[in-house]
């Protein structure tokens, strides 16, 4: 009987101790939740999420450095003829890419001839646009500093009368008129359009 009074003394222990253990831990979670419960909801959304700020950046443009400007335009047996005159700023040029609108239903490109020894031109085109790159060789360390100076000259064969404009563009798509000076800096210049008239 010692042992079973014993038995029933360890199991009132046990349950006590698990009763104890539950009460603590309902007691816990309560706690819990309502310390950690806010009073408004949005509230809760504002204090948790986290806004990162980036620092916005506005596109710069560059101030406009001398200018690519066409000349006036002669015609002689459906071929019109202009010149590019360029104008570098005081800038000592080692490249430049010219960018030329026109309508190509009214005009076909002829050629692109450097005026200028010290440049080799290529001309690239494709549809309303002929883009114009010049490279000085190499073996040239003469300055090649443009004022006010002809630096192309463009011939194009007309198709048929009437008013029309070639421009030389400041940029299209990811194209643009430039000049890059000897230590590789880009100076954007002013470009102008020049009207075209065929008869």
């Amino acid at each position: 009987m010692d042992n079973t009074k014993q038995t029933n003394a360890g199991n009132r222990i046990y349950i006590y101790l698990l009763a104890a253990f539950f009460v603590v831990f309902i007691a816990t979670g309560l706690f819990l939740l309502i310390t950690n419960k806010p009073a408004n909801p949005s509230q809760s959304a504002q204090t948790t999420a986290t806004l990162k700020e980036q620092p916005t950046s506005l596109p710069t443009v560059a101030p406009k450095r001398g200018f690519v400007n066409l000349s006036e335009a002669t015609e002689s047996a459906g071929i019109v003829t202009f010149n590019v005159v360029a104008d570098s700023d005081g800038e000592n040029v080692s490249a430049y890419d010219i960018q030329i609108g026109y309508d190509p239903l009214a005009f076909d490109f002829q050629s692109a001839v450097s005026i200028d020894p010290s440049f080799q031109v290529y001309p690239f085109h494709k549809d309303k646009l002929l883009t114009l790159t010049a490279v000085k060789a190499t073996q040239d360390q003469t300055p090649s500093i443009f004022t006010n100076k002809p630096v192309i000259k463009l011939n194009f064969k007309s198709k048929k009368s009437g008013n029309y404009t070639f421009s030389v563009l400041s940029s299209i798509g990811k194209e643009t008129t430039k000049f890059v000076n000897t230590k590789t800096q880009i100076i954007n210049p002013q470009v102008n359009e020049m009207n075209v008239i065929v008869k």
